[in-house]
């Protein structure tokens, strides 16, 4: 893949006609002008499409998909075609702030250990920026719960997403984001910026809202498929005690002796593979021991 330029954003888009100017504005206002802009038109029964290919602007380019494929099948698209060093992430509802790619830019060229970052954002119409933590192995042990970076802040560097092949797996429908986290975290160190660099919609059109349960369902098999790198292939009894235990749900106070096997069978897995920080490790699994048993109703 030749690098014509510096940063190439992808922006899937689907029925997002009343956000999607806003969206596009933002990324051309940005402080640093050297980026392509791809916008995946995803079957689109709206003026989304119309909207984007009426841009003059060289730097955008539009690809249209004849009907809905969904999210991570048009966010790979938008990749196999990106030229720039940066492939940074967007989505058509958000509006970055106008220092955004100059910001990460300038992390990834100072910070060549990082593969990945995120960073801080708002909630639209909001004032107050969201922080997140920054230490790579603290960020790692987080993805076993959730999904931790803001997806729509990333940027990767294009030679360590061709090398580990960091296509978005479209098996899991509604959480390729989590599982993109994941595996990159397995390669590469990932971190976060805190510097504000994106408004973030909310809104009930998101996947988050209108898919929550399936979403649930995907998330819940990229959290059990975590325990494999502690060498761990968990019965379905021990899958489910897992995700309650990681989650915090359905608490059962006669069940903390379940619990401490359980929290000692992943550092005992973890003494093997030396996937995380031990210390760590024993700190979160009893932090969370703390707050299923002490901090729940």
């Amino acid at each position: 893949m030749k690098s014509n330029h510096v940063i190439s954003v992808v922006m899937p888009a689907h029925n997002y006609g009343k956000f999607i100017s806003e969206s596009i504005d933002s990324v051309l206002a940005q402080t640093m002008p050297d980026f392509e802009l791809i916008v995946i038109n995803d079957g689109s029964t709206d003026e989304s499409g119309e909207i984007a290919h009426s841009y003059l602007d060289k730097r955008v380019k539009v690809i249209d998909f004849p009907e809905n494929r969904g999210c991570y099948p048009a966010r790979n698209a938008g990749m196999r075609v990106a030229s720039g060093k940066y492939i940074c992430v967007m989505d058509a509802d958000d509006v970055c702030l106008p220092e955004r790619l100059e910001k990460q830019y300038q992390f990834m060229e100072e910070n060549t250990e990082y593969g990945l970052i995120g960073g801080a954002y708002q909630i639209y119409n909001s004032y107050q920026p969201l922080f997140k933590e920054t230490d790579f192995e603290s960020i790692k042990l987080l993805l076993l719960s959730f999904c931790y970076l803001r997806h729509p802040t990333c940027m990767i560097r294009t030679s360590v997403f061709q090398k580990y092949n960091l296509y978005y797996n479209e098996s899991y429908t509604y959480a390729s984001d989590y599982d993109w986290q994941v595996r990159a975290s397995s390669f590469f160190p990932i971190t976060i910026i805190n510097h504000p660099l994106l408004l973030h919609r909310t809104h009930d059109q998101q996947i988050s809202t209108s898919k929550i349960n399936a979403q649930g369902f995907f998330a819940n098999q990229i959290r059990i498929h975590q325990l494999s790198f502690l060498g761990i292939a968990p019965t379905e009894i021990e899958k489910e005690l897992h995700i309650r235990f990681i989650k915090r749900i359905d608490i059962d106070p006669f069940e903390e002796r379940k619990i401490d096997q359980w929290i000692e069978r992943l550092l005992e897995g973890n003494r093997r593979t030396r996937y995380y920080s031990q210390e760590k490790l024993y700190s979160f699994l009893q932090a969370y021991r703390y707050k299923f048993f002490f901090q729940n109703p």
